[in-house]
């Protein structure tokens, strides 16, 4: 009996296998890049992506070419890892739903409800906040408070205060993380300090971003996996992380920092009245602006500062930013 139960189990397994080579395995067709369908049904290269991206498309980048394509979690995606072949595809915008992506990407990554207005939990056109709030006439003011909130958190820094006898070593990577995630965080979200400005206050402002920063990089590792479809309770310490960045941007704690964006104030305004999204659905649309700005920013920022450093000299470089980032410590 024992034996009859688990010849059926493996016919039906053989069957199932069988069926799966002949209907789940997607075949190249002539004029199409070369396709890798994985190893395990459905999920396909979605384990391989999701534990390190860069090394997966490098080693498929070396072995298929600048083109290919990959399944990955029922999905099959194409990658294009040629630079000078970007402007050849965006010309063909018209043939390539950017919003539908964008929107879909954004549900699965953050949680909130969907911000595409033909699904109905908003009617917000996020394109024309966006060139209310960050183009134009709005553009020199926040400029301006991003330019002033650098200021402060260098000059504010324990690894730049000039009361202390030496000065603390740290790597360039981590020291652009630091000043441009907290510039950019008081510039979108505002300060919690109100007439309050005391070190005790300021220490815990601080702590706060600091604890935002370790809970956006927590995040931020395993993103390309949530854009490839694998679900956020996979990666517990991530999802945990996303939550506590969505507790801290909830409206009643939003409402008692000072200097907030425009951005995030007119997106405040009508979550409030053009949507049906839940306290914490909104709260995790915060958390996408977040995303959106400093997931690029910081990379960047590093780069740029080791391009300079190596190409144009560190002498020059800090007498640079010492007359222009810092102007305080530039006239001492």
């Amino acid at each position: 009996m024992i034996i009859t139960i688990s010849l059926i189990w493996a016919v039906v397994i053989g069957f199932c296998c069988c069926l799966w080579l002949a209907l789940g395995i997607r075949k190249r067709q002539p004029g199409e890049p070369p396709v890798e369908n994985g190893m395990i049904p459905y999920l396909g290269c979605a384990l391989q992506f999701g534990a390190n991206p860069l090394e997966f498309l490098r080693s498929r980048q070396k072995k298929y070419g600048h083109i290919f394509t990959c399944k990955i979690a029922g999905k099959y995606f194409h990658f294009l890892c040629d630079p000078f072949s970007y402007h050849a595809v965006i010309r063909q915008g018209r043939h390539l739903d950017w919003k539908k992506f964008h929107f879909s990407t954004s549900v699965k990554a953050f949680g909130h409800d969907s911000m595409d207005p033909r699904h109905g939990y908003t009617t917000e056109n996020l394109h024309q906040t966006f060139l209310k709030t960050l183009q134009g006439e709005a553009l020199p003011s926040l400029i301006e408070t991003m330019m002033e909130n650098l200021q402060s958190v260098m000059l504010q820094s324990d690894t730049l205060s000039p009361s202390k006898d030496h000065w603390d070593v740290d790597g360039i990577f981590a020291f652009c993380y630091k000043v441009m995630f907290e510039s950019g965080y008081l510039t979108l979200f505002g300060k919690d300090l109100g007439n309050n400005k005391n070190a005790a206050r300021q220490e815990a402002q601080k702590a706060l971003v600091l604890n935002a920063l370790e809970n956006f990089k927590e995040f931020d590792k395993i993103f390309p996996a949530l854009v490839a479809g694998l679900p956020i309770h996979v990666f517990k310490s991530a999802h945990s992380a996303r939550e506590n960045l969505a507790k801290t941007m909830l409206a009643e704690n939003l409402s008692k920092r000072q200097n907030i964006s425009d951005l995030i104030s007119l997106r405040m305004l009508l979550n409030d009245t053009l949507s049906t999204f839940n306290d914490l659905s909104k709260a995790r649309t915060h958390v996408a602006l977040l995303w959106a700005s400093q997931a690029n920013t910081l990379p960047a920022t590093f780069w740029s500062l080791l391009y300079m450093i190596r190409y144009v000299g560190p002498g020059r470089l800090s007498r640079s930013t010492r007359t222009f980032c810092l102007p305080e410590i530039g006239k001492s």
